[in-house]
Order: C-alpha cells, then structure tokens, then sequence
C-alpha cells in the first residue's frame, strides 16, 4: 500500500499549482470587463436614439406620402370630370357663336375676364361661379401636394441615407461589444469547468488519502492484537456514552442522548427575471412611436448584433410559435407565465429547440435577434411585448430597465 501516497502528494500538488492559475480571473476582472462591454453600450446609447427618432420620423413620412399620393390622386380624377364638363359647355358655346375670347376667359381661374366667361354659362347653360371654383380649389391643391409630397420624398431619400450609416456604425459597435462579451463568457465556463475539474482531484485524492490513512491503522491494530493475544488475555473495555435522565409526572424516567446535527444552507430562491436579450443590447422607450400603417408601437425595441440569444425572461410555459418569416413579427415566441403573464418575441433569426407546452426555466434559450418580418435588415432588434393576465400590452420598458 506504499504506493497509494506518493499518488496522494503528487494529486495535491496538480492541485495546489492549478488553483492559483485558474484564479487569476476574478469576479472583479469580470465586473470591470463587464463594465468595459457597458462603456460601449453607453457610448452606442446616443447612436440608438437618434436612429429610434429617425425612424419615427420615417414612418411618419411613409404614411405622409402614401396620404398624399392618395389624394392627389383623387384631385387629378375631379379635375379631369370638371375639365370634361367646362368641355362641353365649351362646345355649346362655340355653337352659340361665342366669342373665342369669352371661351378661353372661362377656362381661367383668375379674377380678371373670368365673369365674361361665367355670364356664358349662365346663358348656355345655366351653369354659375361654383364650377370655375371648384375647378380652381382642386388645381390649387394639387399644386400644394405636388410641392409637399416632393419635400416629404426628398426628406425620406435623406433619412434612408442616414439611418443607413446610423444602423451600419450601430452594428459595428454592438458585434465589437457581443465579440467582448463572448469572450468573457467563455473565459468564465472555462474556469468554471477547471474549478470542478480540480475539486474532482481534489475529492479523489482525499479519499485515496482517507483510505491509504484506514488501511494503515488496521494493519498496525491487528499485530499489536496479535502480539498481546500470545502474552497478555486482558477484560474487554466498556465504553459509556453520556447520557441525561430526565423524571416525568408519572415517575418513570427518559433518557436521551445529545446529537450534533449539520444543516447544509438552502439554496437561495430561483424565479428571478432575466434580460431578454443575453448580450450587449441598447434599447429606448419608444411606446406609443408611429409604425407603418398608421399603428403605435406596443412594445420595445431591444438592439444587439444579429444572432445574440433571446432568452426567456421568467419561468414559464412556451404558450405558441410561429416558425415562419412571415407577417408582421416574422419568427416569433409567446411565453406565458404561471400567473398568466404573456411575453411575446418577435423579428426573430431562428428558434432554439423549442415546442409548444414546453416548460424553460428564466435564461433559457428561444432564439436569436433577427429582423424577420416586416423589421429592416439595417437593424436586427427584438420586438418584445409585456401582456399582465394575457390582457392588453402594457410599455415594457420599466420591466426589461429593471433586468438588462
């Protein structure tokens, strides 16, 4: 049994050498790298902002334009009908033997020779001033829309340009940062995992130690046994262990023996929330923000680099999925929780493995940030939505405040 403890020393000595290496990462280098990836954040915070009011501003331009379009194309229609009346009323002039004069004074919306024309309708006719007006109030205000929605186009050419150059440096800081954070996050499993490795040497080798330390003893106990046994027969010893009699009411007697008990601590309390999003996000109170079609926006917009997990912020039961790009959310997952919370995710690159009445536990993956859907591939975000009871949305943004 000799050879059991050069291996003990030699397993505590893998030990004691690995343990400082393995140190050399502590929680406060995380908190301080972590601290680096928020500086970034920070710094992109700005940025996020700008691109949020931008793109408000987009939408309010796309419904603007689309409103415009509509109605010019409605004045254009009512101008070619009143063209088509003053036409024939024209015609029946010219039959009259009016004058060429009278005939072009009618068609102008000026306040010179235009009541020269209105009398010959008024004879012809029997037409007055309102069709002249009227003809006058449409070419006015597709004249005026002309104008607007030329403004409203360049302005939108423009915003396109900078949202461009917005979301491209968005994205740039936001993979740097995601690249930082991923860098950490290995760094800490790694260590994690030499930790247990080196407790497991740590557990083998005491016990080998225990057991070397046993086997010992046992052999020193049996020759001195023997020896004594071939010279000296001596009375066995009897040992006695405290104890404490207590009389009762009745007069009989108890007895009970002191124990020492170990209370391992229990754990503490799961069912804490988590971000959403399990990386570098930046993400704004835009609640009540103009959407295309005329909506407002019922959710937040939380911003990372394309692929960075979503995860599920509570506790809860996969409630449905949509696997399909398509509509407007794209790939999306509703999440509910036991008190009926639901938690809704959308624009969506892919789906970890999930399914419907499913049960994930808070930080569990559902997926990755994607712009499925109606989202622009300028800027991968998650769309989430915060349902109290499975009712009506209300602003997430305190709640994903108060985790990421």
């Amino acid at each position: 049994m000799k050879f059991q403890l050069p291996r003990y020393l030699s397993a505590l000595l893998i030990v004691a050498i690995a343990i400082p290496a393995v140190a050399q990462v502590t929680d406060d280098d995380l908190r301080r790298a972590r601290l680096e990836v928020e500086r970034i954040l920070t710094d992109s915070q700005t940025l996020s902002d700008q691109i949020q009011a931008s793109w408000a501003r987009q939408y309010e331009l796309t419904d603007e334009i689309e409103s415009l379009q509509s109605s010019m194309a409605h004045a254009q229609l009512r101008l070619v009908e009143i063209q088509a009346r003053l036409e024939k009323v024209a015609v029946e002039m010219y039959m009259s033997s009016a004058t060429g004069a009278s005939i072009m004074a009618m068609f102008k919306v000026g306040s010179g020779d235009r009541y020269a024309g209105l009398e010959y309708l008024r004879n012809v006719s029997g037409s007055d001033e309102s069709v002249l007006d009227e003809l006058r109030i449409f070419r006015n205000q597709l004249d005026g829309q002309t104008q607007r929605l030329a403004e409203a186009l360049a302005e939108q050419e423009g915003l396109n340009v900078e949202l461009a150059e917005m979301g491209g440096q968005l994205q740039s800081r936001l993979e740097a940062a995601q690249v930082h954070y991923n860098v950490l996050v290995e760094r800490r499993q790694e260590e994690d995992e030499m930790r247990r490795r080196l407790e497991e040497q740590r557990r083998i080798a005491e016990e080998e130690e225990r057991l070397f330390r046993s086997t010992s003893t046992t052999q020193r106990v049996t020759a001195t046994t023997v020896q004594t046994a071939a010279t000296t027969t001596r009375p066995p010893v009897t040992t006695t262990v405290p104890t404490t009699t207590t009389s009762t009411a009745s007069g009989a007697t108890t007895t009970s023996q002191s124990v020492t008990t170990t209370t391992v601590p229990s754990p503490p309390p799961s069912g804490g929330g988590s971000c959403p999003v399990d990386g570098p996000v930046v993400f704004s109170d835009t609640w009540g923000a103009p959407r295309s079609g005329g909506r407002s926006h019922q959710g937040v917009d939380m911003m990372a680099a394309r692929g960075t997990p979503t995860v599920a912020i509570f506790d809860g039961v996969i409630h449905r999925i949509n696997p399909v790009d398509n509509g407007l959310g794209g790939i999306t997952v509703w999440l509910r929780r036991s008190n009926g919370d639901l938690f809704y995710y959308a624009h969506l690159d892919g789906l970890a493995d999930i399914s419907v009445g499913q049960s994930v536990s808070s930080g569990q993956l559902l997926g990755s940030v994607g712009s499925s859907g109606n989202a622009s591939p300028l800027f991968p975000h998650l769309h989430f939505e915060y349902h109290p009871g499975g009712g009506s949305p209300v602003n997430p943004y305190p709640l994903v405040r108060s985790l990421c």
